[in-house]
């Protein structure tokens, strides 16, 4: 269960970061399973243009157990109940990597900007990000303006009309608009932390990340949640494995 002060510091900034939320064995059974995924291949999988590694796997848990097990633990649960306060389904599961030395840049933008076009309402749902492996200022890790979700949407331009899941994003926003957002809200924060740890932040909230220029990859299993009063169909809507129509209730009992 989260604390009051915990939901108060999410609401504030954006962000929270809940330590420890995976470990010991656990956290290895996790990351044992997911480096099967270089060995797979099919629509869900994504790869570096030069080295073919894994750069992102949508709907993990379809194929592994261990992430299907992690979305059904009840504690996690219990914290994303009491932050949407209301009923929940998960709207998109992935796993983001970022190779040593390889590409991986995501520039700035709003998460709900995106979603709005696979029907979302409102900027209600948030994403739970678990670190699988250490993530510090070197290794790519995501960049957030603290506070910026309070600013709701911010003016963005139309730069890759074809982009779906690619670091050539389909919008962007101007230096301009970022050195806007710092100056009202609070400086460019990295969200590090250790292997298990994990950050749920806000759909409105300015987020980014960099190339990897450590000696680690970087991983994340990336969960979204989202209301299900949040979503409305749409024409010629993504496949079901990047954007789920199933909206089964994931409350605790």
């Amino acid at each position: 269960m989260l604390s009051q002060a915990q939901i108060q510091e999410y609401e504030n900034q954006g962000f929270l970061k809940l330590e420890g939320l995976v470990g010991g064995k656990d956290l290895s059974a996790l990351n044992t399973a997911l480096d099967k995924f270089e060995e797979m291949d099919g629509p869900e999988f994504f790869r570096e243009k030069n080295s073919g590694k894994i750069r992102t796997v949508f709907a993990p848990e379809q194929f592994l157990p261990e992430v299907k097990s992690l979305i059904d633990d009840l504690k996690l649960r219990e914290a994303i109940a009491q932050l949407l306060k209301s009923d929940f389904y998960l709207f998109q599961s992935k796993l983001n990597t970022k190779a040593s030395l390889e590409s991986g840049v995501w520039t700035w933008h709003q998460d709900f900007k995106f979603w709005k076009e696979d029907g979302m309402l409102e900027a209600e749902a948030l994403t739970l990000a678990v670190m699988l492996s250490d993530v510090d200022v070197a290794n790519g890790p995501i960049l957030v303006i603290p506070s910026s979700q309070k600013e709701g949407e911010v003016p963005s331009y139309l730069n890759n009309p074809d982009g779906v899941h690619d670091e050539n994003l389909k919008y962007m926003i101007t230096r301009e608009t970022l050195a806007e957002m710092v100056s009202k809200y609070r400086p460019i924060e990295a969200l590090t932390g250790k292997a298990g740890d994990a950050y749920i932040f806000s759909s409105n909230v300015l987020h980014a990340s960099y190339q990897n220029m450590g000696v680690i990859d970087r991983k994340l299993l990336m969960f979204t949640f989202n209301p299900v009063h949040n979503i409305q169909e749409v024409p010629n809507p993504r496949p079901e494995y990047m954007v789920k129509r199933t909206k089964t209730v994931l409350n605790p009992k």
